[in-house]
C-alpha cells in the first residue's frame, strides 16, 4: 500500500483520524446506503471516483448493499482496529484464502454440473484435486492466523503486570499454529499449558484448546495428502453430487453424519464434511481475534459507526454451507438457489 499524506486523509468523511495512531487505511469501496463511493490515490493526492458496483471487495458500509454480503467477525475487527503496516499483508492473505474457499466449492459444483460433457475423463479426479487444494488453504490459513498473533503480541502489546510483560518480552508465541497448540509429540495442549507455556491470558488459552483438535484432524489430512499421496481415498460421482464413504479417513471423523446425508448405505455427500470444515476454520479466526481482542486493549475503530462487509464472486458457496450446517440439503439438484440474507460467519 503506497503511502497517503496525512492531509489528504480527511477527504475520507467516514475516517477518525484522531483515533488512526499510526495505523494503515485500506482505500475501500463506501457504501452510503444509496450509492457508491470510492477515493483513488493519485500522484495529486486522494480523487473521489464514482463506481457503480463492485464484484470483489472488502467495503464500508451501515448496512450491507446485497443480502449475500459477508459479514466476516475477523475481517471486521482487522481492518478497523488492527491494521498495522506489518500486519496488513497478512490480513489480505487471510482474506484471500476465504475468497479461494468459497472458489473451491464453486468449481466443485461446476465440476458436477458439466459431469456430462467432462465424461469418461475422470470428473472425480477433479473434485479430488480440489479436496486436497481446500484442505491445504485451510491449514495455510492457521499458519497466517498465528503469525499475526505473534507479531501483534511481540510488537503491539503492553502488559500492566511487570512480570508478565518481562515473560512476554522475553518469550515470543510461536510463529505456527501447531507448535502453540501441540506438544512435542503432537497431542494437544491444554488451556493451563498454553497459559503457562506462553504467558498469554486464560481467555485466549482456552480458545487455542478448543480449536487444537479440529487443527490436529486437519494437519494430519493435510500431511496425508502431502507425504503419502491423497488422504480422501475414493471419490464417488453421483447424479446428486460428490459423495465419500463417512467411515473412512478423514471423513469418520466427523461426528455430524445424519441419514439424509447418505446416498446409500455406504457412501454420503461430501458437503457437510466440506461445509465444517471451511466454516471451523473461519470461525478459528474469528474467535482467536475475537478473544485477543477481549484481553488486549486493541485501538478504537479507525471507521465508527461502519461495519466492513465482504463481497466475492462466489458468496453464494458460503450461502450454502451456512445452510448445509444448519440442516439444509446437501444434494446439488435440491439445493436452495436463492441465498437470501447471509448470517454471520
Amino acid at each position: 500500500m503506497s503511502a497517503i499524506a496525512f492531509e489528504e486523509l480527511k477527504k475520507l468523511p467516514y475516517l477518525d483520524l484522531s483515533a488512526l495512531d499510526g495505523r494503515t487505511v485500506n482505500l475501500m469501496p463506501l457504501w452510503d446506503g444509496t450509492e457508491w463511493h470510492m477515493w483513488l490515490n493519485t500522484t495529486v493526492g486522494l480523487i473521489e471516483g464514482k463506481i457503480v458496483d463492485t464484484s470483489e471487495s472488502d467495503y464500508l458500509a451501515k448496512s450491507a448493499a446485497k443480502p449475500s454480503d459477508l459479514y466476516i467477525p475477523f475481517i471486521h475487527i482487522m481492518w478497523q482496529q488492527a491494521s498495522w503496516s506489518e500486519i496488513c499483508p497478512l490480513i489480505i492473505a487471510i482474506s484471500d484464502d476465504f475468497h479461494n474457499m468459497g472458489t473451491s466449492v464453486a468449481k466443485l459444483r461446476h465440476f458436477h454440473e458439466f459431469r456430462k460433457s467432462i465424461g469418461d475423463r475422470g470428473v472425480h479426479r477433479f473434485a479430488l484435486t480440489e479436496l486436497e487444494f481446500l484442505v491445504t488453504l485451510c491449514r495455510t490459513t492457521f499458519d497466517l492466523l498465528q503469525e499475526m498473533i505473534s507479531s501483534i503480541w511481540k510488537t503491539r502489546v503492553q502488559l500492566l503486570d511487570e512480570k508478565a510483560d518481562a515473560f512476554r518480552r522475553a518469550h515470543p508465541l510461536p510463529r505456527t499454529f501447531s507448535k502453540m497448540v501441540l506438544r512435542e509429540k503432537e497431542q494437544p495442549r491444554n488451556a493451563a499449558e498454553i497459559e503457562t507455556h506462553f504467558g498469554v491470558p486464560k481467555t485466549l488459552a482456552e480458545q487455542y484448546q478448543r480449536i487444537a483438535p479440529f487443527f490436529s484432524e486437519l494437519r494430519r489430512v493435510r500431511d496425508r495428502i502431502v507425504h503419502g499421496g491423497s488422504g480422501f481415498g475414493m471419490i464417488f460421482d453421483t447424479e446428486h453430487g460428490f459423495c465419500v464413504d463417512p467411515k473412512k479417513q478423514p471423513f469418520n471423523s466427523f461426528e455430524n453424519w445424519r441419514p439424509e446425508h447418505y446416498y446409500n448405505d455406504n457412501i454420503a455427500s461430501v458437503l457437510p464434511w466440506i461445509a465444517d470444515t471451511i466454516l471451523k476454520t473461519i470461525d478459528a479466526c474469528n474467535s482467536l481475534i475475537g478473544a485477543f481482542g477481549s484481553v488486549v486493549q486493541l485501538p478504537p475503530p479507525i471507521a465508527p459507526g461502519h461495519v466492513i462487509f465482504v463481497r466475492g464472486y462466489h458468496n453464494e458457496a458460503f450461502a450454502e454451507l451456512l445452510s448445509i450446517h444448519a440442516g439444509g440439503s446437501v444434494w446439488w439438484d435440491k439445493a436452495v438457489t436463492d441465498v437470501g440474507t447471509i448470517q454471520p460467519i
